[in-house]
């Protein structure tokens, strides 16, 4: 190592020790420092390595050194440490480096001496979508946080949990494993996301999506699908359930679902690659090809990092009116890169794309067991493309930060119309074809001082979203018909900021506040043009109480809000839909009990709606948008990990009770049954994983049990479907032998039937006996290697 190598935190200060040269940090003069450590236990806020140690620094008056780089790491609230031995213990704990005592008063950081790996007899906490440990650290509050300081129903999936996705790696595969969180099951590209029993329609209409869904800082979807990407080099996915208004925005009524990747490593040369084969009951084979590779381009300095991948999801649906089979087969290719550049002084910047393509054969209803019969095919697409630019860095001891980001997504659907054949006056078969486009582009800047006693961070953010839909009807021989064209631009302007104030030892009081102006322009064919302007707050208060060998309990309130909207199928003199307004409560924990044998957490929570904008179908077939009425929702997330080494048994289970309060008397809903589509009642699951060595290497083996309660499609009588009520189990195993890992995952066991949450054909919806029956029994084998 070089002598004269140094890092520096905080105020530059020199000391000479152990042939190295060191930096002191420190906030007051050291003695003074001393003298207040000596008296109040440590707090260091969770953070970057680098604000942990100056925290520690400041508080205590040592002087701390490190030959070469700091590594960039997160880590944990510590909370009450009695001295600065044990802070060090606790800031270094799984970042392989030790603290030395050079003098009381100076101390060393250094590598800790490589040991032999050995395999892990603990399995991830996070498999089967049971919460991470305390110990991860995340960005769901718009700034690292550990989990187990963070007051809000969220989950973690990563590790072993996204391991198990092998032949389905989508958004909306995890949310089958995630407490709380539901999607729609329309095909790849087509599927909405709800989380806490706030959804409004199982319809691919117009309306803004109720959950924000995130790419690292870069909001990627406002009012279409999820763009159904494969979760290729992945760190973790996280799951905020409720209302977050204050920090996301309009469209999180839900709540937020953000995809981590894995940031380029600036110091070493790393890749990988794995293929995989499925096959399925009823259907055919398909399979995938990904790869990764990290290169530094300037050691320490300069990084790129790029995945691939390509695939061909198998088909199980036969359309016998056209005699063919598997005719939902599917395929999905994509590449995803990120430049990252430490540009010194503390800051760095990230640019990063992603670009994939959806194209599937065929929709994938039925209307007889596995199958059905239509005149044409009707193919479905989705091409997403991204780029953001996102730039941190510390002014003085704060951290700044700014994401820019631009999103274009188009997708298209192909129905069989030949029912309306007469009434077009044109020859069967008929074809409706209908392309959408979303793009958006935001900006959004930030300041947070993640070292101050009292954590705060505020902000601003622009946003536009600009969303066209063209349909038209076209048959053999004959000229297109067009049948509408619609177009929504939307302007947001928001500035937010949230805080926390030390009430007590154990007690906190965390406040925020989003001011926001919305303005919307909205054009339809018929019934014209409508602007929107709209100017409101969005507040949220939580109280916590947080010891470290005990967990957190919070009370929280939130609120959310979506943009004015207009309807296609409502009276023509009354065709403006009010922007819904969404409050929530909830009193939530996450708890270890039992020595840390059981970790447990849940929520009791209840929510008003009002103002519920639905996508519905109109007598012509086409999407069109209602207000419902007003709604409530409350029940209860219970779920927990109990580890019995070498076996860890996760479990989850919701109850809850969503329902129209008041319908609206404008539209055709049913007045008896007014229960919300797409969320059941009652959902739970259940799974095991064990660690164990066969064939003298380590592996893994697991189960795990779903049960999905009844529900329903929709809140008009005459598309309404009975869904839900059925159960899968899946299981798999891992074998891995040095950078190679082998695994065979298993899913719906027993190949169970059942009507999930999704339509077919709109124009032959209300006619016909339509399902979208779950997957059957598949089987996927995969082999992966690192590098």
């Amino acid at each position: 190592m070089d002598r004269g190598s140094s890092i520096s935190f905080g105020r530059s200060c020199r000391y000479a020790f152990v042939g190295l040269t060191a930096s002191c940090i420190w906030g007051l003069p050291a003695h003074a420092e001393r003298a207040a450590a000596a008296q109040h236990p440590i707090t260091i806020p969770a953070g970057t390595l680098r604000s942990a140690l100056d925290a520690l620094a400041r508080q205590t008056g040592i002087s701390i050194g490190m030959a070469g780089g700091l590594p960039v790491l997160n880590v944990r609230r510590i909370d009450h440490a009695s001295d600065v031995a044990q802070a060090l213990r606790r800031i270094l704990a799984g970042t392989r480096l030790r603290a030395v005592e050079v003098d009381p008063t100076i101390w060393r950081i250094e590598a800790m001496p490589t040991k032999p790996p050995r395999a892990s007899t603990r399995p991830d906490a996070a498999a089967g979508g049971a919460l991470e440990t305390g110990d991860i650290v995340v960005i769901a509050s718009k700034r690292d946080e550990r989990l187990s300081d963070l007051p809000a129903s969220i989950s973690i999936a990563g590790g072993q949990a996204l391991g198990r996705l092998a032949g389905r790696r989508g958004l909306t595969d995890v949310m089958a494993t995630t407490d709380g969180a539901f999607s729609t099951n329309l095909g790849p590209g087509r599927d909405r996301i709800f989380l806490r029993g706030v959804a409004d329609s199982a319809f691919n209409g117009t309306s803004q999506s109720l959950v924000s869904l995130y790419l690292d800082d870069a909001r990627i979807g406002y009012s279409s699908p999820d763009p159904d990407l494969r979760l290729v080099d992945i760190d973790r996915i996280e799951v905020l359930r409720g209302p977050q208004g204050t920090l996301y925005g309009t469209g999180a009524l839900g709540g937020v679902v953000r995809v981590v990747t894995v940031a380029p490593d600036l110091d070493r040369l790393t890749g990988g690659a794995a293929i995989e084969g499925t096959g399925i009951n009823n259907g055919t084979v398909g399979g995938a090809v990904e790869g990764t590779l990290n290169l530094p381009i300037v050691t320490g300095a300069v990084a790129l990092r790029t995945s691939g991948w390509i695939e061909t999801m198998p088909g199980w649906i036969d359309d016998t009116g056209r005699g063919r089979r598997d005719v939902n087969r599917t395929g999905r290719v994509g590449g995803r890169a990120a430049l990252r550049w430490s540009i010194g002084g503390g800051w760095s910047a990230t640019l990063s794309g992603v670009a994939q393509r959806i194209d599937g054969r065929d929709s994938q209803y039925a209307t007889s067991s596995l199958s059905r019969a239509t005149r044409i095919a009707e193919p479905q697409d989705n091409d997403f493309t991204s780029g953001a630019l996102t730039v941190r860095g510390l002014i003085g001891k704060l951290e700044a930060q700014a994401t820019t980001a631009y999103v274009d997504q188009e997708f298209g659907s192909t129905y069989d119309a030949s029912i309306l054949a007469p009434t077009l006056g044109v020859a069967a078969p008929v074809g409706y074809v209908e392309d959408r486009s979303a793009r958006l582009l935001s900006q959004e800047v930030q300041l947070s001082d993640p070292t101050a006693r009292h954590p705060w961070i505020v902000g601003a953010t622009i946003l536009q979203s600009t969303s066209r839909l063209d349909g038209r009807f076209t048959s053999v021989g004959g000229d297109a018909i067009a049948a509408r064209r619609d177009e929504e631009d939307v302007t947001d302007l928001a500035l937010f900021g949230e805080g926390t104030q030390r009430l007590g030892s154990f007690l906190d009081f965390k406040l925020g506040l989003r001011a926001f102006s919305t303005s919307s322009h909205l054009e339809q064919q018929a019934p014209g043009r409508v602007r929107a302007n709209r100017i409101g707050l969005t507040p949220s208060g939580t109280l916590s109480w947080h010891r470290d060998d005990l967990g957190l309990v919070w009370l929280r309130y939130a609120s959310a809000v979506r943009p004015a909207g207009i309807s296609r199928t409502a009276n023509p003199a009354d065709v403006r839909i009010p922007g819904d307004e969404l409050q929530s409560l909830e009193l939530g924990w996450r708890l270890r009990v039992a020595g840390d044998r059981l970790a447990v957490h849940g929520a009791l929570f209840g929510s008003a709606w009002q103002h519920l904008r639905s996508d519905t179908v109109g007598t012509d077939g086409l999407l069109g948008t209602v207000d419902a009425g007003n709604a409530v929702n409350y029940g209860i997330e219970l779920g927990g990990v109990l580890t019995l080494s070498p076996t860890t048994i996760d479990f989850g289970t919701t109850l809850q009770r969503a329902r129209l309060t008041s319908p609206s008397s404008n539209t055709s809903l049913d007045r008896d049954d007014r229960r919300l589509p797409v969320v059941p009642d009652i959902s739970a699951r259940l799974g095991a994983t064990r660690s164990l060595t066969m064939f003298g290497l380590p592996a893994t083996v697991y189960a795990a049990a779903h049960y999905t309660g009844r529900t329903r499609l929709s809140f008009d009588p005459l598309l309404d479907r009975p869904a839900g009520n059925y159960a899968t189990i899946d299981t798999g195993a891992t074998i891995d032998r040095g950078p190679w890992r082998w695994s065979i995952t298993v899913v719906n066991l027993l190949d169970s039937r059942g009507n999930s949450f999704g339509f077919g054909n709109p124009f032959t919806l209300a006619t016909s006996n339509q399902t979208v029956p779950i997957r059957p029994r598949a089987v996927t084998l995969r082999l992966a290697i690192g590098l």
